[in-house]
């Protein structure tokens, strides 16, 4: 399989693979290009709405196609940018196509990675606290999401949401033209590897420096997950997982929590720029509602992020507001190991 991308072949064993198809996927946080392209939405007929939550639930795109009616929808394109996409946070039915990153926050799982010729098809599951109930395409009420990567593109060349019945709404891209293409190979490494946190199982120990952070509660409620720290923190001492409650776990606590997993914080990103070979600057998308990321909550907000090369920790985190640069968050991993037991 040919692709020029920095990431290189997709691997064929199933670990090493996801890992890849996440890192693929994320790096398209910090890439650009205009297209020309094709897509067909194709809707099964339904005798009855189907309730998955989403805009493909009781909400549907309108038009003669929908998933009580079934049919087809084509959308002819011209010029569409990802990063407009991204600054936007449009709402298009094709936008996931072109704009993958923003599935990442609601994946609860990656149930199967295949490479194909000339793609890799993954299979994914939604996570029932951080799909988000308006996703189009991975809410937390679906069976799941099966997708075809493009490798050189990271464009979804398909994704077909499926219920309790089978497949309820397709998406092909076709006729693809790719202009203009732009991206940062040292911005793209750093997201990519904030997004195999997703997968990778890990047991640490840190020292946080919690330099600025308006909430001081450390509440935390964590559900089970591969990864998790014990941090110590102003004196005290708190046992994390990354796949922490967004609901019912404080804002303070919920920002260690994602400095352990960063993964999700990467659908939140835009204008997304290189500070080192570690470290990027970002904005964040317009209109992020819950589940909002406790380190990219408010598009007022200027993102930093040093990411850990090993372990895909975040050592320093950092939201600044966009007007002054007044510091408002600021975390600092000033210890880190792995986590003994006994």
């Amino acid at each position: 399989m040919a692709t020029t991308h920095w990431l290189g072949d997709p691997p064929t064993e199933h670990g090493p693979l996801t890992c890849w198809a996440l890192s693929r996927i994320a790096a398209t946080a910090a890439e650009d290009a205009r297209v020309d392209a094709v897509v067909h939405i194709a809707f099964a007929k339904r005798e009855f709405e189907p309730d998955l939550g989403g805009r493909f639930g009781f909400e549907t795109m309108g038009g003669h196609a929908s998933p009580r009616s079934g049919g087809t929808r084509t959308f002819r394109l011209d010029g569409v940018s990802p990063a407009r996409l991204r600054g936007e946070d449009s709402d298009e039915p094709w936008a996931v196509l072109f704009d993958p990153a923003r599935l990442i926050r609601g994946i609860g799982a990656v149930t199967r990675a295949e490479r194909g010729e000339g793609y890799v098809a993954l299979s994914l599951v939604p996570h029932p606290s951080f799909a988000h109930p308006a996703d189009a395409w991975l809410p937390p009420g679906a069976r799941g999401l099966v997708v075809r990567l493009d490798p050189g593109t990271g464009f979804l060349r398909s994704a077909a949401l499926h219920d309790d019945r089978g497949p309820l709404v397709s998406a092909r891209l076709v006729d693809l033209h790719v202009r203009d293409v732009r991206s940062s190979a040292a911005a793209g490494r750093v997201v990519a590897r904030m997004a195999r946190t997703l997968v990778e199982p890990v047991r640490l120990r840190a020292a946080v420096a919690v330099e600025a952070d308006p909430h001081e509660d450390l509440a935390f409620t964590g559900e089970p997950s591969a990864r998790s720290w014990t941090v110590s923190s102003g004196g005290r001492e708190l046992t994390v997982t990354g796949d922490y409650a967004p609901d019912a776990t404080s804002p303070s606590a919920a920002r260690l929590a994602e400095l352990l997993t960063p993964a999700r914080i990467v659908s939140h990103l835009a204008h997304i720029t290189a500070v080192s070979a570690t470290s990027v600057r970002a904005g964040v998308r317009p209109l992020r509602t819950f589940p909002c990321s406790a380190w990219a909550p408010d598009e007022s907000l200027a993102c930093a992020f040093t990411v850990d090369p090993e372990t895909g920790v975040l050592m320093r985190a950092e939201a600044t507001a966009e007007g002054d640069g007044r510091v408002i968050l600021r975390h600092v991993v000033t210890a880190l190991g792995a986590r003994h037991s006994g």
